[in-house]
Formats: structure tokens, sequence, C-alpha cells
């Protein structure tokens, strides 16, 4: 399967910028021959630069992954799960560790009962019947793992960013 690259936005630390992200026969984002994802601060710049690197992006749209919104969840004592913001979270971590060859959510058999949580919660009309919905109960154990395992792929990611000024 050829890889599609796409435009993503995010927000973390306050700051927005842009980096370019994949689909394939396994998602991932673009990394650098150094091992680091290159970031822009406007997508004038990272458009600018995929046509350099002769990157053909599908659309010019950025998705907005706010990661702020789900690390200063998980950073409080109790919180809400909003399952679309964290599954897109865990979603975007999986694939920058498999960018990075990584390990994030390495641990599936402890994981993937959270995993479908997330994914059941977030009702995607194909798969929710008409008129029925689906809100997760968390245990402790489980809101746990999950601030766990999301506090390991913001270090990661924090940790392979590199800014472009070009």
């Amino acid at each position: 399967m050829e890889r599609e690259y796409y435009p993503c936005r995010c927000r973390l630390d306050k700051k927005d910028f842009y980096f370019i992200w994949f689909s394939g026969e396994k998602d991932g984002v673009f990394v650098e021959s150094d091992g680091k994802i290159p970031t822009f601060e406007d997508l004038s710049k990272l458009l600018k630069y995929a046509s350099l690197q002769n990157i053909s992006l599908k659309d010019e749209n950025a998705n907005l992954f706010d990661l702020d919104k789900v690390e200063n969840s998980i950073k409080q004592d109790s919180f809400e799960v909003n399952c679309i913001d964290f599954l897109n979270t865990w979603n975007l971590f999986d694939d920058v560790s498999h960018s990075l060859n990584g390990n994030f959510d390495s641990n599936r058999k402890m994981t993937n009962k959270i995993y479908e949580k997330l994914f059941w919660g977030n009702n995607l009309p194909v798969v929710t019947p008409e008129g029925k919905s689906y809100e997760p109960i968390w245990s402790k154990k489980e809101l746990k793992i999950m601030c766990e395992i999301l506090s390991k792929g913001f270090s990661t990611f924090r940790d392979n960013l590199k800014i472009i000024d070009e």
C-alpha cells in the first residue's frame, strides 16, 4: 500500500505547530535522517518543506491535535476522559512510536481493554447502532495505566521534535 501524506497541526505547550503524518500499510509521521520529526510554525513553511522533499500532500487542511487539553487532563487527580481526544492522542503517539522504532503501548495485553473502551467511546456512526451510545466507566487502575502510557507518549513526542525555521 502506497503512503499518503497529510499535514497535521498540533497544540503542545501552548504553541501550535505543523508536521507531516502519513497513512499506508502502517501509519506514521515523517522523520528526518537524524531521527527527528520536523515541525513548522505555519502551514506555508510545511508546504514548502514537503515540496523540497518531493512529498505530495493529499490535503492542505491540517487536523488539530490539542495535546495540551489531554495532557492537562491527565495531570489532574480526577478527570473526565474525552474518548475522541484521548483516542486521537493515543493513535498519534502510536504512529510516532512506529516511525521512531519506539515501544509506545508495547504491552497490549495490559492496554487493549483501555484502548477498546476509548474506541467504542467514540461512538462512530459506522459501528454504533442507531439510537445507541457507549459511555465507558473507568476503574482507577485503568485511568492510572492510561496516564502512564500517554505520559510516555508525550515524553517521546517532545524529545523527538525538531523546529524547522526555513
